[in-house]
């Protein structure tokens, strides 16, 4: 019978525990009721949302401005290469490396074609060297012997009986094609104050020299190559 009434008592107090429980569960828990909260969160999130908007802006302008930066470079970089171009064109055509046309003369040098040959009545690889000479002189544009461009480290040379221009053998008779100043070139040629031996030779001992204008004398590049010994680069 104790232990009848031990368990019901133990029982008893098991429930009333488990009331107090279920009790305190299904108590609701105090909510915010607070009108401001939901506002200020609004605020915060359009706060943000802002910033971003501002940080986009300043990205956009950053990338225009980059893309501006290199737009520029390239037109600058065009005018550089083009620039580079056309100085590389005109140094080509100052040393030679491009056709030449335009009015000039025609000036023939021959051995005589009558009489005994002498050394007087022959042509010279110095006759040459000093007509190239005055030519120059007269700032001409461009000058060629037998088809051999004249460049600033052409030599004109003889081995016995041959001349030879640019390492090259040319046989006589000899035609120099000039570019430039027809008159200039022509009274310097002509008129006795520089080729004096020549012009005596070819009264005396019929040598042929003849210079002719031309209103369109056509000279090829060269097409050797070039022996730099010395060269000064500016940085």
């Amino acid at each position: 019978m104790r232990i009848l009434h031990k368990k019901l008592f133990l029982f008893i107090i098991g429930l009333v525990i488990g009331l107090l429980f279920a009790l305190q569960i299904q108590t609701p828990s105090p909510r915010s009721t607070n009108p401001v909260t939901p506002f200020i969160a609004l605020q915060d999130t359009k706060s943000i949302l802002e910033k971003d908007q501002l940080d986009l802006k300043e990205k956009l302008l950053k990338l225009r401005e980059g893309i501006s930066n290199q737009q520029s470079s390239i037109k600058s970089s065009k005018k550089s290469t083009k620039t580079l171009v056309e100085q590389t064109d005109k140094l080509k055509d100052k040393v030679g490396l491009t056709d030449k046309k335009g009015k000039g003369l025609i000036i023939t040098l021959a051995d005589a074609q009558e009489g005994e040959l002498t050394i007087d009545s022959i042509v010279h690889a110095a006759d040459i060297r000093d007509i190239v000479n005055i030519l120059w002189q007269e700032d001409a544009q461009a000058i060629s012997i037998n088809s051999q461009r004249v460049v600033v480290t052409t030599s004109i040379d003889s081995i016995v009986n041959t001349i030879l221009v640019n390492n090259t053998k040319i046989a006589n008779p000899f035609e120099i094609k000039v570019i430039g100043d027809q008159a200039k070139m022509k009274q310097s040629l002509l008129s006795g104050d520089y080729l004096k031996d020549i012009l005596r030779r070819k009264n005396s001992n019929h040598l042929i020299y003849n210079v002719e204008t031309s209103s369109e004398v056509s000279i090829s590049a060269y097409d050797g190559g070039f022996i730099v010994k010395y060269a000064i680069t500016k940085e």
